[in-house]
């Protein structure tokens, strides 16, 4: 009897413990790309060290050195990150985690009144997409959200190349060409590429964004893309690739053996910020009742 009481006991205390964060790796459908997840959506899994992965030749710019990437939001009531290699986890509550072999869904509850949803899967097998959405729980206020990555490109880690343009006004009002800036979206970018920037050094890629004021209830959605080239593609082809996909503006990184861009290295990465694309459904709707107001517009003017 003692014995039942004793594991009963330590059932009990087990289950009372909180549940650990789960680091998650997906790949892509052709299994031809992998990526690894942190425990708060900050990309790359300590336990397997995969960060954003070539499976082919195992290039994965994020892996080298220190393989620091983060997201942070930010209301009136403060701030809260994800950073967990560098500068730490701030203001999150607990994060719950569900995942499928090639997509992942992370929901963030914040103690500074928002919740972050982040849906991530793959819309190329080089290119992930990570659909965000920003949920206002407290008062109303202004909020701002960003991410931001160290990339280390073979074969110049440690010395790359990050160029972008101007930014293309709000949201995004700031983006930044070095990897390791804070990541509170009220400290203002170290390493500036707001008016464009085309720099050599160990750097990376962030983007800023303010998504102005949410009431309580209220939403505001938006897609983050992370890529790394294919083999043999070149970094204008893998920006043509996110533009493709929805990205409007983008801070790309590549390998600097030839120099600054436009000279083109052998390998690169980007991150990159597009508005949430309307569902299919959506748009066959809007197709569908602009074509019959068409019809009716065209029915008075003949009968006219």
């Amino acid at each position: 009897m003692k014995k039942i009481v004793v594991a009963l006991f330590a059932v009990a205390f087990l289950l009372a413990l909180p549940a650990a964060k789960a680091n998650v790796v997906i790949t892509d459908s052709t299994t031809s790309f992998a990526v690894g997840i942190g425990p708060d959506g900050e990309l790359y899994d300590s336990s397997t060290g995969v960060g954003v992965r070539r499976l082919s030749d195992g290039y994965d710019p994020l892996q080298p050195g220190s393989p620091r990437d983060s997201w942070g939001v930010s209301t009136s009531s403060g701030s809260a990150f994800a950073d967990y290699v560098d500068f730490g986890t701030s203001g999150i509550s607990g994060t719950v985690v569900t995942s499928t072999a090639n997509t992942a869904s992370y929901l963030t509850t914040t103690t500074v009144g928002v919740t972050v949803g982040q849906n991530y899967s793959f819309v190329a097998p080089n290119v992930l997409e990570i659909a965000t959405t920003i949920t206002n729980t407290g008062a109303a206020s202004d909020v701002m959200f960003q991410r931001d990555i160290d990339w280390d490109v073979f074969p110049t880690e440690f010395n790359e190349n990050t160029f972008a343009g101007a930014i293309p006004g709000s949201p995004v009002i700031d983006s930044t060409y070095y990897g390791f800036d804070n990541p509170d979206p009220t400290v203002p970018y170290g390493a500036s590429c707001a008016g464009g920037c085309n720099n050599q050094g160990d750097l990376g890629g962030g983007i800023k964004l303010d998504l102005g004021i949410l009431g309580t209830g209220q939403s505001a959605s938006f897609n983050f893309f992370y890529a790394i080239n294919q083999s043999g593609e070149n970094v204008n082809s893998l920006d043509a690739q996110l533009s493709g996909f929805g990205a409007s503006y983008i801070v790309s990184t590549q390998s600097s053996e030839n120099g600054d861009y436009p000279n083109l290295g052998s390998n690169s990465a980007a991150i990159g910020y597009g508005p949430s694309m309307p569902e299919p459904s959506s748009v066959a709707l809007f197709v569908t009742a602009l074509a019959g107001f068409g019809g009716y517009a065209w029915r008075r003017r003949k009968s006219a």
